[in-house]
């Protein structure tokens, strides 16, 4: 019986880490979780992918700040060399990023225009993220907030993806 409890309690633990960990991954910005682990995106899509792009995230760049590559299923193998983290959003059709008032991503806007992201992770680390991508223009950005309250993108951190 102490065997039994102890899983069932081993489970609820282990339910809660995940999703302590999956709440701190979400995307508010904040700056003050350093260090997240990666949480890699389309693992399941990876045999499928017809192209690689190898990305850098810095304090506040992304490199290249142009990416091309052909219509279909993609894997960004992103590398952090930053001191801080960062992400890797997307936003179909190009264009700015849809702002709050306070310079916050407008997460209602994004979402409504289809944007998708590799959520942030902390400096040092490598992760990778495969998407399906359609032929179009794309901005590519973080809104990780920096230390002093700006995002990354308000600092310059975004480039364009052009899908053939």
């Amino acid at each position: 019986m102490a065997t039994a409890m102890s899983r069932v309690g081993g489970r609820v633990l282990a339910a809660a880490v995940v999703l302590g960990l999956a709440a701190a991954a979400c995307g508010d910005g904040d700056q003050e979780a350093a260090g997240r682990p990666c949480v890699a995106v389309g693992e399941d899509l990876e045999v499928a992918a017809a192209a690689e792009v190898a990305v850098t995230l810095d304090d506040y760049s992304i490199t290249p700040g142009t990416i091309e590559t052909a219509a279909g299923t993609v894997t960004f193998e992103t590398r952090n060399v930053g001191s801080q983290d960062h992400e890797l959003a997307f936003l179909p059709g190009g264009g700015e990023v849809p702002l709050l008032a306070d310079g916050a991503p407008d997460e209602d806007a994004l979402a409504a225009a289809g944007a998708f992201e590799l959520e942030a992770y902390g400096p040092g680390q490598r992760c990778a993220a495969t998407f399906a991508l359609a032929p179009g223009d794309y901005t590519v950005f973080c809104v990780v907030r920096a230390p002093d309250g700006q995002t990354h993108l308000a600092k310059g951190m975004k480039g364009r993806l052009t899908v053939r």
